[in-house]
């Protein structure tokens, strides 16, 4: 029962990331990649697009987001990189990065934003939850 818990955190702080990254990047130019990851990174940019549109977002608010979602991004990739800290305290840290992120998307966006964002990020973490607690 813990684990499942657990397992449903972690999935939800990660869908929240994935969820919002499109609408942080829609308005950069695409940088160089890898060709492998090219025709994934135009699809996260369409998605991105597509949040912030759905959304409603200004472009002050995507500038906002931006160095929001980029440290998330960074804080995630660095803690799922450490090998020095147990299961548990990963997920402990992903539940007060997401608790983090909540908050910071909360000052940036109106209440009706914040309410579609919430409700997007149940979506998706609807779709990527089963494949998540399968492993």
């Amino acid at each position: 029962m813990n684990t499942m818990k657990s397992k449903i955190l972690v999935t939800l702080a990660l869908a929240g990331v994935v969820v919002m990254s499109p609408v942080v990047r829609a308005a950069d130019t695409p940088a160089p990649s890898q060709p492998a990851n090219a025709a994934r990174g135009g699809a996260i940019r369409e998605h991105m697009k597509a949040v912030a549109k759905e959304l409603g977002l200004t472009d002050q608010q995507q500038q906002q987001l931006k160095p929001v979602l980029k440290a998330e991004a960074e804080k995630l990739k660095a803690l799922r990189a450490d090998q020095s800290l147990s299961r548990q305290e990963k997920r402990d840290k992903m539940k007060a990065l997401r608790e983090e992120n909540v908050a910071q998307m909360k000052s940036v966006l109106t209440p009706d934003q914040f309410a579609k964002w919430q409700k997007l990020r149940q979506e998706r973490q609807g779709k990527t939850a089963p494949a998540a607690t399968q492993s």
